[in-house]
């Protein structure tokens, strides 16, 4: 069975199509993130549906150059003294993010501390994923640590983001837990991008784009023990020529953004938001039907959206 993939999804793109068939390039510029705005600081807002197990809370701003604190927090309604499940304290100056829970207006009894990794005056990728009854805490993609879940995520209606952040240009949250290897229908035809978010955790991993015959539309083969990204495609039922150019971009243990756009005479491949390769299209590039992602690694999301240029 398929599952539709309907989330919105993230990513950076500035792209242009590769001169080698000849053709007039086209340069086209995509917004950063699917969502992206300039948010106000102190930010505050209302969440659509409850926290999951699985999902993954999102945010990235710029941090001043002079920054003392940053302050996430959960909330069970939009008062002042409600209910905190989570309140992460991002401290500058102590070099730690301090984890605490408010419950019936009282300060859990003992903090939780990991090291900070963040520092001023540079962009804050913040992710907070909720899994196995804890936070696990992802700094600029690198695995910050975890902290335990003390209190029940019902209710929690509110987040807000407050502190020394210049802006905020991102809040999203989404995904769930993804089986491995992961199916779904993803028509990404032209005009269309695949964002995927996960965690490299082996050797090896892989994303297939197939088409209604089942072929390999695209391959992309991202391989840590051979140090390259190999991309390939089928045509009557044989692999054609692999193209291995190019120094593999991400990094074991980290998360990884990964953005195809499927454009009319190629597909344009992003790794965090840089454009990585054009890989020009061997078969129909209307006729992608869909996705499969197998290896060793854990998804966090994996979504279509409209790749409209501004």
């Amino acid at each position: 069975m398929y599952l539709v993939l309907v989330f919105v999804g993230l990513t950076l793109l500035e792209i242009s199509l590769s001169e080698d068939d000849g053709r007039q390039p086209k340069e086209a510029t995509y917004k950063k993130f699917v969502g992206e705005r300039h948010y106000m600081i102190p930010f505050k807002t209302r969440i659509s549906q409850p926290f999951q197990e699985g999902q993954t809370i999102h945010g990235v701003g710029m941090i001043k150059s002079d920054a003392k604190r940053i302050d996430i927090n959960f909330h069970k309604g939009a008062g002042a003294n409600v209910d905190l499940p989570l309140h992460l304290s991002i401290r500058f100056d102590e070099g730690k993010m301090v984890y605490n829970s408010y419950m019936n207006n009282v300060w859990g009894s003992k903090e939780q501390r990991l090291k900070n990794l963040f520092k001023p005056n540079t962009e804050m990728d913040i992710r907070i994923r909720i899994i196995n009854n804890k936070y696990q805490i992802f700094a600029n993609r690198m695995d910050a640590g975890t902290f335990e879940q003390r209190a029940p995520l019902d209710g929690v209606d509110h987040v807000s983001i407050s502190g020394d952040l210049i802006n905020l240009s991102l809040f999203h949250y989404g995904g769930r837990i993804f089986p491995i290897p992961y199916m779904a229908i993803a028509e990404v035809v032209p005009g269309k991008r695949l964002d995927i978010s996960l965690l490299p955790t082996g050797k090896r991993f892989n994303i297939n784009l197939y088409n209604s015959n089942r072929q390999h539309a695209l391959q992309i083969s991202v391989r840590f023990n051979e140090g390259t990204v190999v991309r390939n495609a089928m045509q009557n039922n044989d692999w054609g020529r692999e193209e291995r150019e190019g120094v593999i971009p991400i990094v074991k243990d980290e998360i990884a953004d990964i953005t195809i756009v499927n454009e009319r005479y190629s597909f344009q491949i992003f790794f965090n938001g840089i454009r990585f390769t054009t890989f020009a299209h061997r078969g129909s590039p209307d006729d992608i039907r869909t996705l499969e992602i197998d290896g060793e690694c854990e998804i966090f999301s994996a979504t279509v959206n409209d790749a409209i240029s501004i």
